[in-house]
């Protein structure tokens, strides 16, 4: 993994910190989940194995895979807030430790997960995965800053760096604002076919996530994702 874009993405995402909480209580805070409400305060807690997101005035809480799972940030989104947690998905699939984010937050009439994205992964042979997270224009949008590394096997490996944009929209989950088409055969292109299947199990946003549910959409598995080698570049 790149060391310095590493340094980049804990940055970005601790732009915004919150309290952890010693106790029962693992990470606490307040955000404004609408538009024209106050913050409304939140908590989690380690419950059964998951991540438990408590938000005041929610009619359920919000559940999350339990492993390395943890509040990272809140961002502002569409004249309102949203928090970005992170949990593990690792696997047989992933061949090597892998980092999900998951945007909680309000579609406008339920609160819940309305977004779930690869964060980092460490495959083998230097093949890696790095995201840095930020919220431009005022937060109208969510941009997803992505570095990933073929294997250092592959016949001519280098990082392929791009951007994903994510916006709110009424009712369902956060939609793709890619400005252009991805090139076909990319990672990019690959991860918007995923964020594709992903969209209608987050329509309407669910109060639980589970891996069980993101394992038929791709995203468990870095490792089919990835490009074997560089594309020609064009000339």
């Amino acid at each position: 993994m790149l060391s310095s874009f590493s340094l980049l993405t804990r940055r970005a995402l601790f732009a915004a910190p919150l309290a952890a909480v010693p106790g029962a209580d693992l990470w606490s805070g307040a955000f404004r989940v609408d538009p024209g409400i106050a913050p409304v305060p939140f908590r989690t807690q380690s419950d059964n194995g998951r991540l438990r997101i408590e938000i005041a005035g929610s009619a359920a809480p919000i559940f999350l895979p339990g492993a390395r799972a943890r509040i990272l940030v809140k961002l502002p989104l569409a004249g309102r807030e949203v928090l970005v947690a992170t949990f593990a998905g690792d696997g047989a699939a992933s061949r090597g430790p892998l980092d999900l984010l998951a945007v909680i937050g309000s579609d406008g009439a339920r609160r819940g997960v309305l977004a779930v994205e690869m964060l980092r992964w460490q495959g083998e042979g230097g093949a890696g995965f790095d995201t840095r997270l930020d919220a431009p224009g005022a937060g109208t949008l969510l941009r997803l800053a992505r570095v990933a590394s073929p294997p250092q096997a592959s016949t001519a490996s280098r990082h392929f760096i791009w951007a994903d944009y994510l916006a709110w929209r009424q009712g369902g989950a956060l939609a793709d604002a890619a400005p252009r088409p991805p090139r076909p055969g990319t990672w990019q292109a690959a991860l918007a076919a995923i964020r594709a299947r992903i969209a209608p199990l987050l329509t309407p946003p669910p109060h639980e996530v589970t891996l069980a549910l993101l394992a038929p959409t791709g995203l468990l598995d870095p490792t089919a994702e990835i490009p074997p080698q560089t594309p020609p570049i064009s000339r």
